[in-house]
């Protein structure tokens, strides 16, 4: 019985291992390829824009908000952290022109529902954002204290 289960056990380890490699090698494939379709449409949409990954296209109503773990991402060669990021959580990119600095930002953003707007500004002070956003009204919402 004790042999049996050690048996199992090292099998589903070694499985689970080898899983794992190669589920990273084909993500870091993945990722470029994303990364660069967002690039790309970020050319095409320099105010700004919510993406989801999954499709490549924009959602028409919820509150974007982002992740602290992706702040200050404003260049193609961090783009790949931010679709890391994004693939790993829900699934959602967003691109921003900072008007007071000149730089187009990239964030890994959550998306809440619109009729949930207190959770989706403690997540955004939570993960010490300025503001959220708003899809369907293209809206701004600040936080206090910020």
């Amino acid at each position: 019985m004790k042999r049996t289960f050690i048996r199992i056990f090292v099998i589903l380890t070694l499985a689970l291992t080898w899983t794992n490699c190669s589920t990273n090698r084909i993500l870091t494939k993945d990722v470029r390829a994303v990364a660069d379709q967002v690039w790309s449409y970020s050319q095409k949409h320099p105010d700004g824009f919510t993406l989801e990954l999954s499709t490549i296209s924009e959602p028409q109503e919820g509150i974007s908000v982002a992740y602290a773990a992706t702040q200050g991402c404003h260049s193609r060669s961090k783009l790949n952290r931010v679709v890391r990021h994004a693939l790993r959580h829900d699934g959602y990119v967003g691109g921003w022109l900072d008007t007071t600095d000149s730089l187009y930002y990239f964030d890994s953003t959550r998306i809440f529902p619109e009729d949930s707007l207190d959770a989706a500004l403690q997540f955004g002070a939570k993960n010490r954002q300025i503001a959220v956003f708003i899809l369907s009204s293209g809206t701004e919402v600040r936080l206090k204290n910020q």
